[in-house]
């Protein structure tokens, strides 16, 4: 996109109308980047749970830990990194299919689809997780898992010595100027990692320029471009999801174009981290209201970037 065709189509958005519209869905925060650059933003330092979006840490974390050479193999396998779980049966599921959706471990769910009462009455998650069978065949068949989730906490803090909030802090966050409010942890005091990241707005926006830019950060690579676009614009198992990355998912362009058309995760509640790559847009949002969303955040972001003089 040539600076004269950027510089238009910013003059072309209308900011109040996505700020209005995220003050009248009870957003907590909102940003909306292009090229790096503010396009609207509202609260964008005020901090919320945003559930699942959370679960892109994990992906980072993996990303960082594959950069620095302590992880070059995604497909360690949980008996090599946990030892409580070798002989389990569920030792030769690999990282990378936990990241995937499709490590085939027994989720969470009820049959309606909703976190069991079990579940929600743990008071230690990652004992509950390792008690897990299987349910189906590892690397076949896709179903958003929670567990799967759980154990990918596991292997990565195993891997990188420390727990994941402190790992991160170090890591990624503290590098970027990212200041998140902490964790929810279970009974035990493991942060559940699968959800429960307290973060405002504008320090998820610039995660989503992180994915953007392929790991580069003020002109620094945290994170390896090849992790960067294998765990956000390709499918690691595309005979079960052909949109699943690695704890990303995406939506695929037109037929012939190269880049996808966003790259995404959302959490309970409505708030959303998603990169626009061929627009060069980020767009972040935190909201913690139980109330059911009015706002199609995705399409309300598009529609409004996408315009043209």
């Amino acid at each position: 996109m040539t600076m004269l065709l950027s510089i238009l189509l910013m003059l072309a958005q209308d900011p109040a109308t996505m700020i209005a519209e995220a003050k009248a869905s009870d957003t907590r925060g909102m940003v909306i980047l292009r090229g790096g650059k503010t396009v609207a933003e509202y609260e964008p330092n005020r901090k919320g749970h945003v559930q699942s979006v959370s679960k892109v840490m994990l992906s980072l974390a993996a990303g960082c830990l594959h950069t620095d050479g302590k992880l070059p193999n995604l497909d360690v396998t949980l008996g090599e990194v946990l030892p409580q779980l070798k002989g389990d049966v569920k030792e030769k599921v690999t990282l990378r299919q936990l990241m995937s959706h499709v490590s085939g471990v027994a989720h969470s769910k009820n049959e309606k689809g909703q976190n069991s009462e079990e579940f929600k009455r743990l008071k230690d998650t990652r004992l509950y997780a390792m008690g897990r069978t299987l349910e189906t065949e590892p690397g076949k068949k896709w179903y958003y898992n929670n567990t799967g989730m759980i154990l990918t906490v596991m292997m990565i803090e195993a891997i990188a010595g420390q727990p994941l909030p402190r790992y991160l802090e170090r890591r990624l966050f503290e590098p970027m100027g990212i200041r998140p409010e902490g964790w929810m942890k279970d009974g035990a005091g493991n942060a559940y990692g699968y959800l429960g990241l307290s973060i405002g707005a504008g320090d998820l926006a610039k995660l989503g320029q992180l994915v953007l830019d392929e790991g580069k950060w003020q002109g620094k690579q945290l994170i390896a471009a090849d992790y960067m676009r294998l765990s956000t614009r390709q499918a690691a198992f595309p005979e079960a999801n052909v949109e699943q990355g690695l704890v990303w998912m995406f939506q695929r362009g037109a037929p012939g174009k190269s880049e996808p058309m966003l790259i995404q995760h959302s959490g309970d509640g409505g708030s959303w981290l998603i990169v626009f790559p061929e627009l060069g847009v980020v767009a972040a949002r935190v909201r913690v209201a139980q109330t059911k969303d009015p706002l199609n955040f995705p399409q309300m972001v598009f529609q409004q970037m996408s315009k043209k003089n």
